[in-house]
C-alpha cells in the first residue's frame, strides 16, 4: 500500500475507540486500567490473583515488533524508553526469546504491572518458525533470555527448558506485528514467510490461543496519519488496509489494531500513546476471554494462602 494513492478521512470513524476531542482525559483513563490491569479481575474469588498474562509479538523482520513493546514500554514510563533492540536492517536484531515486564513511571507503582511483552527473533527466509518450536513458546517450556533462533533445534535437556510449566508461563494471546507498506504484496513478496505465519496460526489454533494483529508503519501509507496520529480511526487507506490484512490471515477486523512506533521522535505525542494504549487493553482483554476457559484450573492453582 503505497502514500502515492489519495487518502480520505472519513466524517466518521470507521471503528469506535476513544474520546479525540480530549485526548489527555482518554490518555490518563487508557493508562490507568491498564496500569491497575488483574487477569480476569472481578470475575475471581478475592483469594484468587493469576500473576500475570503473556503477550508474544510475533512477525517479519522489519514489521517492528521490537518497536512495539518499546513503545508501549515508552508510554508507562512517560518518556522516550528503548529497552529492546530494534531498528531498520536486513537481518533481525533480536536474537534472544525476551520476556519483557513493564514498569509504571508514577511513583506509586513500582512493581511491574501484571503483563509480560515477549519479543522473539523476526521471521526471514533463512529463519522461519518450527511448528516444534511455536509450540515450546507457547506452552511456556522456553525460559526467558535464551538465544533462541526460530528453525534452529530446541531439546527438553537444554538448559533451563521447563518441563512442566504453569499456566502463567505460557502465552496467552499472540500479536502478529504486520508493516502496513506491504499488505498487498504480502503473499508475492514474501510467500515462504506469509506461510509460516500461517502455519504457526495452525500451531496456535491447536492451543486455542487467540491471535490479534498490530499493524504497524501506518503513518508510511497516510499522509493524513502521518499528519495528526488520531486520524487514524478515519483514514479510509487505513481502513482498507486493516480490512486486506485481516481477510489475508483470516482474524476478525476488530482484532486488527493500527499503531505507530515511535521511531524519529523524541517526545511522547499523546496521540501516538492512545493507540498503543488501546491496542494493549485489546490485547489484554483477549488475554482474559482465553483465560476464562481455565477459569477452574485457575481458582484451584492460583489461590493466595493467608498466613
Amino acid at each position: 500500500m503505497s502514500k502515492n494513492e489519495k487518502d480520505v478521512l472519513r466524517e466518521t470513524p470507521w471503528r469506535t475507540t476513544v474520546n479525540w476531542n480530549n485526548p489527555f482525559e482518554s490518555l490518563e483513563e487508557l493508562k490507568d486500567d491498564c496500569e491497575n490491569y488483574e487477569p480476569l479481575g472481578e470475575l475471581l474469588p478475592g483469594d484468587v490473583h493469576f500473576p500475570k498474562v503473556n503477550i508474544l509479538l510475533l512477525g517479519r523482520v522489519g514489521s517492528g515488533k521490537s518497536s512495539v513493546f518499546n513503545t508501549i514500554n515508552s508510554c508507562f514510563r512517560g518518556k522516550i524508553f528503548n529497552v529492546a533492540r530494534s531498528g531498520s536492517t536486513k537481518h533481525s536484531l533480536t536474537t534472544k526469546f525476551t520476556k519483557y515486564p513493564i514498569l509504571s513511571g508514577r511513583s506509586t507503582l513500582r512493581l511491574p504491572l501484571k503483563f509480560r511483552i515477549c519479543d522473539t527473533r523476526g521471521l526471514e527466509v533463512n529463519h522461519l518458525m518450527s511448528k516444534e518450536n511455536m509450540r515450546y513458546i507457547l506452552e511456556g517450556n522456553i525460559p526467558d533470555r535464551y538465544p533462541l533462533d526460530p528453525c534452529g533445534n530446541i531439546s527438553s535437556d537444554m538448559p533451563g527448558f521447563k518441563k512442566n510449566p504453569g499456566l502463567d508461563d505460557k502465552i496467552h494471546c499472540v500479536a502478529i506485528v504486520q508493516d502496513a507498506t506491504i499488505v498487498d504484496a504480502m503473499q508475492d513478496l514474501d510467500p515462504l514467510t506469509t506461510k509460516n505465519i500461517k502455519d504457526m496460526q495452525t500451531v496456535m489454533n491447536s492451543l486455542d490461543i487467540p491471535q490479534a494483529v498490530i499493524l504497524t508503519k501506518i503513518d508510511s501509507i497516510s499522509n493524513m496519519t502521518e499528519d495528526d496520529p488520531a486520524n487514524a480511526f478515519r483514514s479510509q487507506k487505513v481502513e482498507i488496509c486493516v480490512a486486506k490484512v485481516s481477510e489475508v490471515l483470516g482474524i476478525n477486523r476488530n482484532m486488527v489494531f493500527p499503531m505507530m512506533n515511535y521511531e524519529a521522535e523524541d517526545q511522547l505525542n499523546p496521540s501516538i500513546d492512545i493507540m498503543s494504549l488501546f491496542t494493549l487493553k485489546g490485547l489484554l482483554n483477549t488475554c482474559d476471554a482465553h483465560l476464562f476457559h481455565h477459569y477452574d484450573d485457575i481458582v484451584e492453582r492460583y489461590a493466595v494462602t493467608q498466613s
